[in-house]
């Protein structure tokens, strides 16, 4: 079993652990393994924020349902990561910055091991020494993938809050849609009738009531890189309690040639974020990639996929990569893709997409989306008088001090003041159910 840990220096793994056994300490000592000097800020934990940690002698599939492929996530003091691996003299750890200022550790090796069994592993005979036939294919089978198309995504159709998909194209078009821009999609995972239960083990469709556009900054490319978000906590609390979770991603991009879709980085990102959401490679989720660009004729187009199964796994097993063109991801040299029955060092990223219906709806859930959103290079910062000019409306064109705060983005700005564990609570509640549970006067007067 292999499971992967997202820190704040970058996404490690840790192989060959036993699923029937495998503990948190034994993730630990695959970690020390290689970085002998580590030093954790925060422990192994489950959600990005590192507010939910592993307990070290816990075992991993039994307590926490992790498996295959599983993302955990901890927090450490990047001194302490470039150290050289143990078992290899001639492997060494870079410290590299990335565009968006974090620090990465970047594996190197002074040969080339030209005698490995496959690029950047050893030997047949120094993995042990005796071979037969079926050992060998076995062991190459591993590192070898038949590339093959996905008809149907696990996704059967995405509904979006029409409200949320507006204003976020309006802000692309502030720009002309000259860069790209991401957010993340929260809602609900529903089944074939539409229904949540949480009952109902088979989760198919999606419903998108919400946005929230994380801190971001343009490349040289005319990308986006990801910026460290202090508020990522704060935004997973807050869904939490509207009943809502991540379920998928938009990402806001310039033209495109025909034929191109998304990205070898988006291909990989989507991957790694539908891993994510099901927890490694056991489950299926239908968590959803959205586009959001514009045609030479001034339309905006909407789009929604997913990408494969095959391409979550090989992206678990760091089997693709970026290259010099984006349509194509590039593979590892330590694994081969087979297409059309020969080994290609490329894939075409659209072999790995799959579509998804969309439809729109209006979300119930908040009634207003005209909030300012945050993190938003071209708006001043959100403030007070924000909130007071949207609640100032209550009362005017049939507009509720209830309805005026049921806005997520007004929701979370709320959040910086109001206190997650006692206030938040009864607020989300009296959104989500107003007629049963109506705000208390005294949160009206705390709040205007």
């Amino acid at each position: 079993m292999l499971i992967r840990i997202r820190s704040n220096v970058g996404v490690w793994r840790v192989e060959n652990l036993d699923e029937a056994t495998a503990t948190v300490h034994d993730v630990m000592e695959g970690i020390k393994a290689t970085r002998p000097n580590i030093q954790f800020e925060n422990p192994l934990s489950k959600d990005p924020g590192c507010q939910i940690p592993l307990a070290e002698g816990t075992p991993l599939v039994q307590q926490f349902n992790l498996g295959h492929g599983s993302m955990i996530h901890c927090r450490v003091d990047p001194t302490t990561c470039a150290e050289a691996d143990p078992s290899n003299s001639s492997s060494l750890m870079k410290r590299s910055i990335a565009k968006d200022g974090s620090i990465q550790m970047i594996q190197t090796s002074s040969d080339n091991n030209e005698n490995g069994f496959r690029q950047g592993m050893m030997a047949l005979r120094d993995i042990k020494m005796s071979w037969t036939l079926n050992d060998f294919i076995a062991m190459n089978s591993q590192y070898e993938f038949k590339i093959q198309r996905q008809e149907e995504a696990i996704c059967k159709g995405v509904s979006l809050d029409t409200a949320s998909v507006a204003d976020f194209q309006n802000y692309m078009r502030r720009f002309n849609f000259s860069r790209q821009r991401c957010g993340y999609l929260y809602g609900t995972f529903l089944n074939d009738n539409g229904d949540d239960d949480e009952k109902t083990s088979t989760k198919n469709k999606v419903k998108v009531e919400a946005i929230y556009e994380p801190p971001q900054d343009v490349d040289e490319d005319g990308g986006f890189a990801l910026l460290e978000d202090p508020r990522e906590e704060e935004v997973e609390q807050l869904a939490s309690l509207l009943g809502l979770r991540k379920v998928g991603w938009v990402i806001g991009h310039p033209p495109r040639e025909d034929g191109f879709v998304l990205s070898a980085n988006e291909v990989i990102t989507a991957a790694e974020l539908q891993l994510e959401a099901a927890g490694g490679l056991g489950e299926d989720t239908p968590f959803v990639t959205v586009t959001v660009s514009v045609g030479d004729d001034g339309n905006v187009s909407v789009e929604a996929f997913q990408v494969s199964k095959q391409c979550m796994t090989m992206v678990a097993e760091e089997a693709l990569e970026m290259g010099p063109d984006p349509g194509f991801c590039v593979v590892n040299d330590t694994f081969t893709a087979i297409q059309e029955g020969k080994p290609s060092k490329t894939v075409s990223n659209n072999f790995f997409l799959t579509v998804v219906p969309i439809e729109q709806h209006e979300s119930k859930l908040f009634c207003v989306a005209e909030f300012p959103r945050a993190n938003r290079e071209f708006d001043t910062a959100v403030s007070k008088q924000d909130l007071k000019n949207q609640l100032s409306k209550a009362g005017k064109a049939g507009w509720t001090f209830q309805d005026l705060l049921s806005d997520f983005q007004l929701l979370l700005y709320l959040s910086q003041f109001l206190d997650m564990a006692t206030d938040l609570p009864p607020i989300c509640e009296s959104v989500v159910d107003s007629e049963s549970k109506p705000l208390n006067e005294g949160y009206k007067l705390i709040i205007a």
